[in-house]
This record gives structure tokens, sequence and C-alpha cells, in this order.
């Protein structure tokens, strides 16, 4: 069990007591040294320079102290969010699912990215089934699925770059599987310079080597460069609240038997997530209609804007799947019924209906199945099994994946009655 946190003391021996002593006076030495009255360190060091004719050795000892500072908060984030900056942050995770057991985590912002390169490396048997889409399928655990093993590789706001990059782990590792559902969202062909969150990020390593793989020109390292990476783990504030939280905490993440947490959500084996009580019990009713109608104003005429570029990277990976043996079947997440009427009238649907015909085409072009849809409706989603306008509960999603176990016992019926 992890330890519990204590509280801060923020009166306590702190960074002002660090920078007093960085000032205190250097010790007397030289000629120079001994003319000059008592001053503290750093106006000593400038005078020292000056009198030697090197007035930049203050600027030099500036630089390198600003550096040290800088260096220091880097550290400070990683050290105080391992899953998130640090790449061995989610070995402790991995350790837990390969003996069967859960992992407890503060909250969902890990690198989940790292976490699926992390397991899958560790894979002692191949799953039957694995699932790559973004958080719509996060609680979608092995148990919906009947007819397959399967394994949740869902990942937090993926582009087309993603689905590069999720393959690219598993062929790595030997371990692509039979048979692998693809989720196509509304946002996935985004061009990269238009995006406005950037948890795809850690994945664009996995991506450029799959790119390679694919024949592909990656994108250039000007547009995938992780600069929201970089800012986060030099940023005072992510380092405040890293801190805090740490130290705050009843509990610290940790390998576990148990399910449900009070204030903890938890990583299950199979790729799933569960929610901690804390989070529950914010996920109102009236919370989901809230968030619902804020994405639907702000969505309604913005539309999904496709890059061609991800289309052709997508359709050569369809390609490089099947001669791997491998059976796609893809799949369109269903949105909050709220959602869905409040878009409804406005350009995002037109764009919407774009993404729905880019994914019939490459289904078409590769002999495909289609999954799931946009509307809820058209899936038997209500506004109940929401905790958004995007996140579904497993009775949602479930009646995806007894879509997929439907197509897949009828393929088993047909190759039954063709053994002679």
């Amino acid at each position: 069990m992890a330890k519990a946190g204590v509280r801060i003391n923020w009166g306590a021996t702190g960074p002002a007591d660090l920078v007093a002593a960085a000032r205190r006076p250097l010790p007397a030495g030289g000629c120079a040294a001994a003319e000059m009255p008592r001053v503290s360190g750093l106006k000593k060091l400038r005078a020292i320079g000056e009198a030697a004719g090197m007035p930049t050795v203050y600027a030099l000892a500036t630089l390198v102290l600003a550096g040290m500072g800088v260096a220091g908060v880097w550290r400070a984030n990683v050290a105080f969010a391992p899953e998130m900056y640090n790449d061995r942050g989610l070995v402790p995770a991995v350790k837990a699912f390969t003996t069967g057991q859960n992992y407890a985590v503060f909250d969902l912002n890990f690198n989940i990215r790292k976490l699926r390169e992390l397991h899958v490396a560790e894979f002692t048997k191949t799953p039957e089934v694995v699932l790559i889409g973004a958080s719509q399928w996060q609680e979608a655990h092995a148990g919906l699925m009947q007819s397959r093993r399967m394994y949740n590789g869902h990942i937090h706001r993926d582009y087309w770059q993603d689905l590069l990059g999720e393959v690219e782990i598993y062929a790595r590792n030997k371990r692509l599987p039979k048979q692998m559902i693809i989720a196509i969202r509304d946002k996935q062909f985004t061009p990269t310079g238009l995006r406005k969150d950037f948890l795809w990020e850690p994945g664009i390593p996995n991506y450029q080597t799959m790119a390679r793989r694919l024949d592909i020109e990656p994108e250039s390292s000007w547009k995938t460069l992780p600069y929201q990476r970089i800012r986060e783990r030099l940023s005072l504030t992510m380092l405040f609240n890293n801190v805090t939280r740490w130290f705050n905490a009843a509990e610290r993440p940790h390998a576990t038997a148990q399910k449900h947490f009070a204030a903890l959500d938890t990583l299950l084996p199979d790729g799933s997530i569960l929610w901690s009580a804390q989070h529950m019990a914010v996920f109102t009713p009236e919370r989901a209609t809230h968030e619902a109608l804020a994405l639907a104003e702000a969505n309604r005429d913005n539309p999904p804007v496709i890059d061609p570029q991800g289309i052709a990277a997508f359709d050569k990976l369809l390609t490089f799947l099947e001669g791997e043996g491998t059976e796609v079947t893809l799949v369109h997440p269903p949105f909050n019924p709220v959602y869905w009427k409040q878009v409804q009238g406005g350009t995002y649907t037109a764009g919407l209906n774009k993404v729905r015909q880019v994914t019939a085409d490459l289904a078409a072009k590769h002999g495909l199945n289609i999954i799931g849809d946009f509307d809820p409706a058209k899936v038997g989603c209500n506004s109940a099994m929401y905790i958004d306008a995007e996140h579904s509960n497993p009775d949602c999603v479930g009646k995806i994946m007894r879509q997929f176990d439907s197509l897949n016992r009828a393929a088993d019926e047909i190759a039954a009655k063709a053994v002679p």
C-alpha cells in the first residue's frame, strides 16, 4: 500500500534559503579580493571579473545559475510526475500488469502512449483482438467481448500519426493480432498545424518509425517537434501543481489487487480504466449535459478538417496490416445524444459526413467491415450512458463490442461449414 501523503508546509526552508546560501561571501583570496569590502558572492564575482578585465565572468555566472534553475525545474517536474514525464515512470504499472495486478494513478493525465509501448513489449501472449482508438473507448474492458480475447490499446486524443505509431508498437514486438479494431473519430485526420492539443506528441517517434517502414516520408521535424512537452517540463505552474499533488495526496500511484479507490483511478491489465469514487461523484447527468452543450456550441460551425496526407498514410497502413495477416474492422464512436442533436444544422455535420465517406472508401478498397456510428441512435446509446459529449460507459461501448461479436460468430459459422 502506498504511504499517505502529508500537507506541505510552505513556511519551511525553501528556495529563498538556497538563494541566500548562493549569495554568501566568497573566501578572500588574491590581491583584488583582499582590497575589496565584504560584499555578496555575486557582486564579488563581478568585481573580480572587472578587475581582471573580464566583465563577462558575471554574465557567465548568471547564465550558469539560470541554467541550474531551469534544469532544477525540469528534473523536479519529472520527479514529481513520473507517470507523465519520466520514460521509466510507468515501469511499475507494467510490472503490476504482468503479475495480474492493477495500477492506481492520481488521474488519467499520464503518458499513456509510453505505457502501451512498455506494456506490449512485455506481452507473453499475443491478444486475439486489439482495439486502437482514443479515450472514448477507455472503459471498454475485455469482458465486453465474448467471441475473442481483447486488449484495449486506447490512448488519449489520437490523430492519424497515432494510427501508425500504435501499430508500430505491436509490429516491432511481433505482437500483431489476428484482428484489430481501429476507431476513426471526428478529428482523426486533422492537419498537424491546426491542432489545439498536444497529447499526441509522445507518440511521434513510433509514428516516424512506422512511416519509414511503410516507405512514407515522415512529416517535418519542425511540425512534429514536441514543443508542448518541453514547455510543460519547464513550467513553474506545472511544478507547483505536481508538488502539491504529490505531497497532499492521501495515496500515491501503486500496484494493487484492488479495483476501486476513493481518489485514485485504476488502470487494468486489459488496457481499460476504472474511475475513482471522487470522479464518479463529479460525473452527474447535469455535468454531462453541460459539457455536451458547451462542446456542441464550439463545434457546430467548426467542421473537421481532413489532411489528405493522413488518409494516404492510413491507406498504406491498412495494406501493411493485410500483408501481415491482421484483419481490420473500422469503428466510429457514438456521441452523446445531447451533443448530437445540438450540432445538427451546422457545418460540423457536413464535415463529419466527409469523415464517414473517407472511412467508407477505405473500407470498400480494403474489404473491411464498419461498426458503430457517430449517431448514438444507430448504436442504441442514450444520454444516461455518457459523462460528457464523447465519453460513454461500458453499457454503450458494450453494444459496439456485441456488433463485433456478431461479425465473428457469422465468420466462425461460415468457416465451420467450409470444413469437410
